[in-house]
């Protein structure tokens, strides 16, 4: 009972500090947004990435019965999701839906989080198993708002669309560092007295 009243207790300020950064993240997400288009840093993102990840998450949409079309507009890609009976719904996919805000977050916490005496093998497993994982939850996160605005309607991913993808970023991060530190980073042996280094 003991450890299930500490576990409750865990699980509550996990969702409070969660609850309280989220508005910061939401914030700190529109500030590097406008900064990227007031400098055209967007651009290559459009080009590039935006084809490949909308075509990732037409694959994933399968899983959950949507066919889904990647379609080229005057260099713009959006996804046109097939609904039997009632014709087409198309769904913008742009450079700011891809999560790009999360792997600059992602970076900004391996720069402090891997400070200290662990090793560099574990080091880089650890910024391999970063960059893999949010490009993961960015691709879940996308689908499942394609999801929804197929399913329910494109009102609603709109509505959660912003506050989802920082509360997906934020959850990863947390359990990304949990999961680093328990598992992942080991310390450097320590250097015998009067060895070599």
């Amino acid at each position: 009972m003991n450890s299930q009243k500490r576990l409750f207790k865990d699980i509550f300020i996990v969702t409070a500090i969660v609850l309280s950064i989220l508005p910061v993240l939401v914030t700190f997400s529109a500030i590097l947004t406008n900064l990227f288009e007031k400098m055209g840093w967007y651009v290559w993102l459009q080009d590039l990435v935006v084809p490949f990840e909308s075509r990732l998450v037409a694959v994933v949409i399968k899983l959950v019965g949507i066919k889904g079309m990647v379609v080229a507009n005057n260099q713009n890609f959006s996804m046109v999701l097939e609904k039997p009976g009632s014709g087409f719904l198309p769904v913008q996919l742009s450079w700011n839906c891809l999560g790009w805000q999360s792997m600059i977050l992602l970076g900004i916490t391996l720069v402090t989080g891997l400070r200290g005496p662990y090793t560099l093998f574990t080091k880089a497993q650890t910024v391999v198993f970063g960059v893999i994982g949010t490009f993961l939850s960015n691709l879940f996160r996308m689908a499942f708002i394609t999801s929804l605005a197929y399913y329910w309607n494109n009102i609603a991913a709109m509505i959660i669309h912003d506050y989802f993808a920082s509360f997906v970023a934020l959850a990863w991060m947390i359990f990304f560092w949990w999961f680093s530190y328990s598992f992942i980073l080991e310390g450097r042996e320590p250097y015998a007295k009067g060895g070599s280094r």
